[in-house]
């Protein structure tokens, strides 16, 4: 009868220094939350807002084979290539700066799928390039993909919502 007591408590103790240590490492562990990012936001507005960038994208380890334009607006993301494919819609974008580059994330899921793609790029001297990942979801399985991509700022703008 005594035993049953000690195997609980020594249950309880390691539950405890498990979720210790989870706690303490999950911030190292993902760079996200590892550093502290400064503002998104300077004057009320993002501050990738007005860029259009002119991509090449592709499978990550192979050639590029989709041009892209990739729109910063209204404190909004949206790959037009991903918008006319599926229908993916502007989502929020997040920034911070690492020296002289700004690094973003952006998360949009397609109205139609349970799919959703997550974007992380890094801006530097009217470049951009960085890597989505594409997740569908089903029933049986989920599929994920790695994409790169990498671009110029382009001349011109280009609307964020479509034009239909």
């Amino acid at each position: 009868m005594i035993r049953q007591p000690k195997i609980v408590l020594a249950i309880g103790i390691l539950l405890s220094a498990f979720s210790g240590a989870w706690l303490v490492l999950a911030p190292a562990a993902n760079p996200v939350y590892a550093e502290k990012a400064e503002p998104a936001m300077i004057d009320g507005s993002a501050i990738l807002d007005g860029m259009t960038f002119t991509s090449d994208v592709g499978p990550l380890g192979k050639p590029a084979n989709v041009t892209d334009a990739l729109v910063f607006q209204n404190g909004m993301f949206v790959s037009k290539e991903c918008e006319r494919r599926c229908g993916y819609p502007p989502a929020p974008y997040f920034v911070r700066h690492l020296g002289d580059k700004t690094e973003f994330i952006s998360e949009t899921r397609c109205p139609g799928k349970d799919a959703t793609i997550v974007w992380r790029g890094t801006v530097d001297d009217g470049t951009v390039k960085g890597v989505f990942t594409w997740t569908s979801a089903r029933w049986y399985w989920t599929i994920e993909k790695e994409f790169w991509f990498e671009g110029t700022l382009a001349d011109a703008d280009v609307p964020i919502a479509s034009e239909r």
